[in-house]
């Protein structure tokens, strides 16, 4: 229940307006093989940053939230994703990637012994976005 209101709520804020906490950014995810792009929407509620990650097709990819004690828990991946061994490796690059996420606009992070790189730039306000 409480991962259908989770998704429920991160759609509503990509959709709407972002509160005063709330952030996004291009995202861009490069393998060796492959690569990812999409938005990344990050919401701080409860002093816990919770987010998603969407494809340009606006399908969501994963649901994260960062815990008091500093982990992160996933939520909703795509099939293509939700393999033990991706999890384990997106778990523990978005550990290091969200706190720094948040505090900054840009942020290029290089897993290296994966040869993951993750790129987040922000993305330009809206007009809804400047009249609220």
């Amino acid at each position: 229940m409480r991962i259908i209101i989770l998704s429920f709520v991160l759609t509503w804020l990509s959709l709407g307006s972002v509160s005063a906490q709330g952030r996004r950014w291009s995202v861009e995810l490069s393998f060796k093989k492959a690569g990812i792009t999409g938005l990344c929407i990050v919401d701080t509620i409860d002093q816990q940053p919770r987010g998603t990650i969407l494809n340009e097709f606006g399908l969501k990819m994963v649901d994260f939230v960062c815990m008091p004690n500093g982990k992160v828990k996933l939520h909703n991946l795509v099939p293509m994703l939700n393999k033990w061994y991706v999890r384990r490796v997106l778990r523990a690059d978005l550990q290091q990637i969200v706190p720094q996420l948040v505090k900054q606009d840009s942020l290029t992070f290089e897993n290296k012994k994966r040869h993951i790189t993750y790129r987040f730039k922000p993305l330009k306000p809206t007009e809804d976005d400047t009249e609220r």
